[in-house]
């Protein structure tokens, strides 16, 4: 028996799989074939429901995966072609919004693996969910020894699936059947691989959790399409007829006149259908889901409110805390991808990243949006103080003044524009 075989054969691995598949269904807003499913084993008839989703999961983990809400600021520690040379790489790459992808996927997922590849001549980050991947490690998760990927087929047939086999000595590129087709040493003597965890990881290399979102998303799914059945089927009144021959119907439009048997009557039943308690059901969920992952329950509202995304992060207690936790992750997680691009990079460049420069990622702390007054009061307040001066706000209010030399240049620009106006020559 292969390794392929010894794999599809676990039974653990089938289902970590096809849940790790389901999780990013629901968050791309493919869920109607997994609600299909369940409509089928809970009805004799599902073919009369519609139905019906809305992503509680998408809005939910980005409104959790909060570490780059705003764009981090990366300093690198070396000679001049080193901060040259990553700003071009961190360009090429789209770092920026990889890792703000990785940041929402790993709380999804809660493991993803980033992959450092030369694909194409250039440098380029592959982001791998559990569903494509099986691993082993040594004595702890963080001791990572091989990495298996696979990678589905264009045409969607089973047979043409192929596998890469990474350890830090050689890879392979095997078929579906587990033999080699391809095979070399490995150049970067290491693993191209970063595990992502959204927390500390413990025996186990693939992090528990999240199971309570999903179950709630399936719930809220549940109860939309029982609520669009309810209305089709019960939100409408049915006319009856007392006293007439029975067994017939009679077409009745407004203005028209109905000729009745003696003692016959008209009328309009309205059932009493129970929308009010199963949407009150849905709202009640929603909030569970939001108040379960962190949020407060007015996150999820459909209230409008004028308070902001960023607004609610430093609001929110439990969420800051969480970012805080967060951070503290992917400030690690930035450091072992610097060194990754190094040697993978140096390996396929003449030009190459120098083995003593390092990173410092600087995230953003999110402020509360305030009124243009309210920050002419505060800045008023702190330059009394002594604490900042007119170049601070300066760069505070426009992000594209990045020195303060900038800002004062500025600022004196600003001066003399003034000057011209109180003498008149403008």
């Amino acid at each position: 028996m292969n390794i392929l075989d010894t794999i599809r054969n676990s039974q653990s691995t089938a289902q970590r799989k096809a849940h790790s598949a389901l999780r990013l269904d629901y968050y791309q807003d493919e869920q109607i074939e997994a609600l299909w499913e369940t409509l089928q084993q809970d009805f004799a008839n599902p073919s009369k429901l519609q139905p019906c989703f809305i992503n509680i999961v998408k809005k939910i983990v980005n409104q959790t995966a909060t570490v780059y809400v705003e764009e981090a600021t990366r300093t690198v520690e070396g000679s001049e072609q080193d901060k040259t040379l990553f700003a071009e790489i961190a360009e090429q790459c789209q770092l920026d919004n990889t890792l703000k992808t990785a940041s929402k996927l790993t709380k999804l997922l809660k493991t993803t693996l980033l992959r450092v590849v030369w694909r194409n001549n250039r440098l380029d980050l592959d982001l791998l969910p559990p569903h494509l991947l099986d691993v082993w490690v040594g004595d702890s998760p963080r001791d990572l020894e091989a990495v298996l990927v696979e990678h589905p087929p264009q045409d969607g047939r089973v047979e043409n699936t192929t596998y890469s086999r990474w350890t830090p000595n050689e890879w392979q590129r095997l078929d579906y059947r587990g033999r080699v087709l391809e095979s070399g040493p490995n150049p970067y003597k290491v693993l191209p691989f970063i595990p992502l965890w959204d927390g500390l990881p413990g025996s186990d290399f693939w992090l528990a959790g999240g199971d309570d979102l999903i179950a709630l998303q399936e719930a809220v799914n549940g109860k939309l399409t029982d609520l669009l059945h309810i209305l089709r089927f019960q939100g409408f009144g049915v006319g009856w007829i007392k006293g007439g021959e029975g067994g017939g119907t009679i077409q009745a439009d407004p203005g028209s006149f109905v000729e009745l048997p003696e003692n016959g009557e008209l009328g309009f039943a309205a059932p009493d259908a129970p929308i009010a308690d199963v949407l009150k059901s849905i709202d009640q969920l929603i909030k569970w889901a939001a108040v379960s992952n962190g949020l407060p329950a007015s996150s999820l509202s459909t209230e409008p409110t004028d308070e902001s995304g960023i607004s609610k992060i430093v609001s929110n207690s439990e969420l800051s805390e969480m970012r805080r936790d967060d951070i503290a992750l992917f400030r690690q997680y930035e450091k072992q991808l610097f060194n990754l691009i190094r040697i993978v990079w140096n390996t396929h460049n003449s030009k190459k990243l120098s083995d003593a420069a390092t990173i410092t990622t600087d995230f953003a702390d999110p402020k509360p949006d305030t009124s243009d007054t309210d920050k002419a009061n505060a800045w008023k307040s702190l330059m009394e103080l002594g604490v900042i001066g007119p170049v601070d706000i300066v760069m505070e209010r426009n992000p594209d003044i990045t020195t303060r030399e900038e800002a004062l240049e500025y600022l004196m620009a600003v001066k003399i524009e003034n000057d011209k106006l109180m003498e008149g020559t403008i």
